[in-house]
This record gives C-alpha cells, structure tokens and sequence, in this order.
C-alpha cells in the first residue's frame, strides 16, 4: 500500500492560508460586480462562469481549495491504494491544480485524464508541469466534458468499464452537484472502477457527507473514511471501495 507521512504533508504544498482567502474575497467580490456567480449547481452557469475567468481569478477563487487538496488528497490516498502505477481520473479538475497533487503523490507511472467543462479552464490545465514527488514527468491529458457525462478518455472514446483505479473529485461533488444530478455521476463510477478502486468524492454545502455515503452505500460502496485538510474543515473528502457482497 501506498503510505505518505504527516511530515511530507505538511511540508508540500501552498502556505498562509489567510493571505489565500484574502485573496479569494477580493476576487469574488470583484467577479461578482461584473455578474461574474460561479457558486452555482447548474452544469450551465458553473461552465460560463469559469470560462469568463482568467487564469489569475480562477487561482484565486481556487485558492483555498488548492490549499485544502494539498492536504486532503495525500490524507485519503494513504493506506487505501497499492504502490504502483495507477489508472487515475480528476473529476473537475480546473486548471489543474488537483491534478498537480495527485500527479505529485499518486506511484510513479500513474496516468491521469483530468476532466473540466469549462474549455478556457484546460487551456491554463495544458500549460502546466505535472511531476511526481521524485521529479518525473507524469502522464496527464485532460478531456472537456462535465462530469454528469459519461466518462470518455482523450480522443473520444469511453473510458473501458472496470479500468480506472482511482477517482477523485475536489470541489465539484459537494460544491456543485445534488443528489438528484449525481446519480449519472454514481453510474460511471460504478461502471468504470476496477473491483479495488477507489473513489475519493469531495463533500460540501451541495452534498453533505451523510448523504453521500447514503447514496453510495445504496450502490453497493464501502465507506474508508472521511479526510480533511484541518480538524474543522467543514468540507473534505470521503473514501469508498466497492462493498464485495
């Protein structure tokens, strides 16, 4: 099993947590005076307003999440994935911001599809560096779709039932979906995980906790835990492994 330490946590990642919320204040209020609303569960209205951002205001906005996937993402990876290579898919993946952390932490030789329904949002994706935490170029490519659609790799075609290893999802599952329009989501997890994999599903005002692990228990899934970035994050992320019945 992959194990990261408390130590390699702490020491990776975004600091000063008050000067990146600072910053997402400004920035939301500024967006907010050109009728900028990006907090909305819509696939429609969360796409149009990421794509009238810049690079610079999604970071922003994005800021306190990228603090918190720092943390977050190594926490539910530790203990619940094998160390080698791994079938990865980001669900909302942004700029690529959650994608940098898993390429950083997942095994060396994982390949990661990010996906993003915004387009602007990949352009910004494309141009960054995704190494893993000994410094090799990891394998990422990224596909604009939203992630209520079935899951299809780069070039178009659906991904393969029962090939992905590892399904993460930062900031979208409980910041932007409902019970109601996560079923689709519930669907393509179930058909495309492995019999191991993992889904680490993020919570938030949207989708709370218990209601999530309701609906995926429902689905025949097991829930690991649930992980946060700090003791009152409200927020976080919940592991599940297909429940063998």
């Amino acid at each position: 099993m992959l194990f990261i330490s408390e130590n390699e946590i702490r020491a990776a990642g975004p600091g000063g947590i008050l000067g990146v919320c600072w910053r997402q204040w400004r920035v939301e209020r500024a967006l907010a005076r050109r009728g900028i609303r990006f907090r909305a569960t819509t696939p429609d209205k969360v796409a149009a307003a990421y794509a009238a951002m810049s690079q610079d205001e999604f970071d922003a906005i994005n800021g306190p999440q990228d603090w918190a996937n720092w943390r977050t993402i190594p926490r539910a990876l530790s203990g619940h994935v094998p160390d080698e290579p791994l079938r990865v898919l980001d669900l909302g993946c942004g700029t690529g911001s959650s994608t940098c952390v898993l390429a950083h932490y997942c095994p060396a030789g994982s390949r990661i599809t990010g996906y993003e329904i915004a387009e602007p949002m990949l352009t910004f994706a494309n141009r960054r560096a995704y190494r893993h935490r000994d410094g090799d170029a990891v394998a990422v490519d990224f596909v604009c779709q939203g992630v209520t659609e079935p899951f299809r790799q780069f070039g178009g075609d659906l991904v393969p039932g029962a090939s992905v290893d590892l399904i993460n999802a930062s900031g979208v599952i409980g910041h932007h979906l409902e019970p109601e329009t996560f079923a689709p989501v519930l669907a393509e997890i179930a058909r495309v995980l492995t019999p191991d994999g993992v889904a680490m599903l993020d919570v938030g005002p949207t989708l709370a906790a218990p209601v999530l692990k309701s609906l995926m228990a429902a689905a025949h899934f097991l829930c690991l835990g649930h992980y946060r970035s700090w003791f009152a994050d409200p927020t976080g992320e919940v592991v599940f492994r297909r429940n063998p019945r």
